[in-house]
């Protein structure tokens, strides 16, 4: 009688034990639940990102020449290079360029950061194509940073665009493209 009242004993214990630990496993998922709740779903945190149209982008080519360009109205600029190897020589595989954003309206695209550096493999070119965004802080605010992307799918500039008129710069046939730096 007895030997069977200490199993009795010892077999609580280890059931009482065993439910204790899944509820302390139940109890940690759910705070940990709570915590990803409470810092990814909540809606007045989410970053809204957007194009910026119409902001001018300086665009630099390290070492080398420097001209604008604007963004269009879904944020897509572009860089082609025509001239390179008579710019930086045959030798270098890289192309190194600076991007300063001068948004068309200050007041909505506040930043802290303006310009960008980027690295693009010459092997890529000769057109390399971008879109310009914005992540605001949150819904209502103008505070954010400025993101530029690589679209990698494009290969050649776009067709489209209003034409030049008698003594434009560009060749007779061609269209002005103000989102496409040449260099």
């Amino acid at each position: 009688m007895r030997k069977r009242f200490f199993i009795f004993v010892i077999f609580a214990v280890g059931v009482s034990l065993l439910f204790s630990q899944e509820q302390s496993t139940t109890g940690s998922k759910k705070a940990l639940d709570s915590f990803i709740n409470a810092t990814t779903k909540d809606k007045n945190i989410t970053a809204q990102v957007e194009p910026v149209p119409g902001a001018t982008v300086m665009i630099e080519l390290l070492p080398g020449p420097k001209g604008p360009c604007t963004t269009r109205n879904d944020g897509v600029f572009g860089v082609n290079f025509s001239k390179l190897d008579e710019m930086q020589g045959k030798d270098s595989r890289d192309i190194k360029l600076r991007f300063t954003i001068y948004p068309k309206d200050r007041s909505r695209y506040v930043a802290n950061r303006f310009v960008f550096d980027f690295v693009l493999p010459k092997s890529q070119g000769p057109y390399y194509e971008f879109t310009l965004k914005f992540k605001r802080a949150d819904k209502n605010s103008n505070q954010g940073e400025f993101i530029i992307e690589r679209n990698l799918n494009v290969k050649a500039p776009p067709k489209q665009g209003p034409k030049q008129g008698k003594g434009s710069a560009v060749k007779t046939g061609d269209s002005y493209q103000g989102e496409v730096r040449h260099f």
